[in-house]
């Protein structure tokens, strides 16, 4: 702002430029000189955008290629996913295997939302059905072969959901201590063997409550 009301002042002089050469041009980039707003999209670093020649050749760099950059690097980028490591982009393969923790914490959620698009079908069908046992009573007549899959799709995310509440409370309530003793519920080996409980313990709480 202090160089701003110089130059409107006319502290500095048309001959200083030869003087301040990056000065003036970056005045004038910036939009200070004109009374233009700043583009800053015009900045060649990160927080400015995406560089001009950022992934090919430029007059300052010969690129990147001779790292293994593809020819196609910006159109990869343009359709790039969150998590490029774990899902597929183009014909480049997925180079980072998901560990059983986080699936096991996905399926965690998954079955949250499940359960709640199941409570609002079940509002939905009592609602306009009228009755919500003879629906399920009349599905049981109609579709026998399908009784034992409903009710473990029922079932399993309610089995599931629960366990995994219950794991997380018991991470909240836990006294962490050193953690370069590397005991805690939250380590990698730990939390890998409790994925498995909650995984198998779903599922055959799941299949229990099926087959009643």
């Amino acid at each position: 702002m202090a160089l701003h009301r110089a130059i409107k002042k006319g502290l500095f002089r048309q001959e200083s430029n030869t003087l301040f050469p990056l000065v003036s041009s970056s005045v004038e980039s910036l939009g200070l000189g004109s009374g233009t707003p700043a583009n800053h999209n015009q900045s060649r670093f990160h927080g400015g955008g995406v560089p001009e020649f950022w992934g090919r050749d430029s007059p300052y760099h010969p690129g990147t290629e001779f790292l293994g950059t593809p020819k196609n690097h910006l159109d990869l980028v343009k359709k790039r996913p969150l998590s490029p490591h774990v899902f597929e982009v183009g014909e480049y393969k997925p180079h980072y295997k998901m560990p059983l923790a986080a699936i096991s914490s996905v399926t965690n959620r998954a079955t949250g939302v499940m359960l709640s698009v199941g409570a609002g079908a079940a509002g939905w069908t009592a609602l306009t059905v009228g009755d919500l046992g003879v629906a399920i009573e009349s599905f049981k007549q109609a579709y026998p072969l399908l009784v034992f899959p409903a009710k473990f799709a029922v079932a399993f995310p309610l089995v599931y959901h629960y366990l995994g509440g219950l794991r997380h409370l018991y991470w909240d309530h836990y006294k962490y201590g050193n953690q370069s003793e590397r005991n805690s519920p939250l380590e990698f080996h730990a939390a890998e063997r409790s994925s498995k409980m909650l995984l198998i313990g779903g599922t055959a709480g799941a299949a229990m409550l099926a087959l009643m």
